[in-house]
């Protein structure tokens, strides 16, 4: 073998193991610069006890991951406290029984950031706390948080509450049922309003009525009893206004003499355009003869628009 034949080959053997070099060092490389697996997006559960209250809750968390948290109980929004995270958090929402948020960055492993979150209804545990962190793996996506069933002295004072409310209905129906029966036939003759002598109806004929505003009377009817009487008339409007009547007139055509109204009802707020209701006018104990000829007229609350019944017997 001639001189330098070794070197030469040396040399050969060099140029060959560089590129498997070079390819093992650009493969160790490549494996270092692979885009870390997805995280597995879990939903948990987590149920909260008098005994747990003041241990935190861990929670995954992770970057371009939400996480939803869903309450049972009303949260107070306002009580909501987030530790300093020195702005690792790229969302943070608070809602009545929700919050979602969204880190910036890796929490990292070890103590996270503390999220205490208080609740409004009184009862127990009154809060829960959460330590947010980050794990490689998997995020905690959707955490449903309960309360376990609470203590025999919320219970109890949940009944009486529901007790109250009940007694409260209770004498709601009870003076309901007062008022119907004060309304009727039986309240009636208890408040003397209805005697021996009865109720006698009326029907007016030749009944012609003067509208102004487009306001007109179709059918009236009398009621007459010896301590009250009552006028009672379809009316009908034909403007392109609502109509409501607050004021009623009546008088005795021959003397003039006015007769006291009580009151001018209807069971409608008002007549809109159109339509048609009853209006019912009640008086005192009549003082005219039966069989007198009135004048009634209707007013609204502006005067501009009337209803007028020139004649009918009463």
């Amino acid at each position: 073998m001639p001189f330098g034949s070794p070197l030469r080959a040396l040399q050969s053997l060099a140029r060959l193991a560089l590129p498997l070099v070079l390819l093992t060092g650009f493969s160790a490389m490549a494996q270092s610069q692979e885009v870390p697996r997805a995280r597995e997006m879990k939903r948990r559960r987590v149920s909260l006890s008098v005994a747990t209250a003041d241990k935190p809750v861990e929670l995954h968390v992770a970057p371009d991951y939400l996480t939803a948290l869903e309450f049972d109980s009303p949260v107070d929004r306002n009580a909501v406290a987030l530790e300093d995270s020195g702005g690792r958090l790229a969302l943070f929402e608070v809602n009545a029984r929700s919050i979602v948020l969204k880190p910036a960055t890796d929490l990292g492993p070890g103590r996270g950031v503390e999220l205490t979150v208080p609740f409004t209804d009184g009862a127990v545990p009154s809060r829960v706390v959460f330590s947010l962190v980050t794990h490689p793996s998997d995020v905690d996506a959707q955490v449903v948080v309960s309360r376990l069933p609470r203590t025999a002295d919320s219970i109890q004072a949940e009944l009486d509450e529901v007790r109250a409310s009940c007694a409260t209905k209770d004498a709601e129906l009870e003076a309901l049922r007062a008022r119907t029966a004060a309304s009727g036939p039986a309240g009636m003759i208890f408040a003397g309003l209805l005697d021996k002598l009865g109720v006698k109806a009326g029907e007016p004929e030749r009944l012609l009525s003067q509208g102004g505003g487009h306001v007109v009377s179709r059918d009236v009817v009398t009621y007459r009893a010896s301590t009250w009487g009552a006028v009672a008339l379809r009316v009908l409007n034909t403007g392109s206004q609502p109509w409501m009547p607050v004021e009623a007139r009546l008088s005795v055509v021959a003397s003039g003499e006015r007769i006291n109204v009580l009151a001018v009802r209807m069971r409608e707020p008002r007549i809109e355009p159109g339509g048609a209701a009853l209006v019912v006018m009640e008086t005192g104990a009549p003082n005219w003869p039966e069989g007198a000829i009135l004048r009634l007229e209707l007013r609204d609350s502006e005067g501009g628009r009337r209803l007028l019944i020139p004649r009918f017997a009463f």
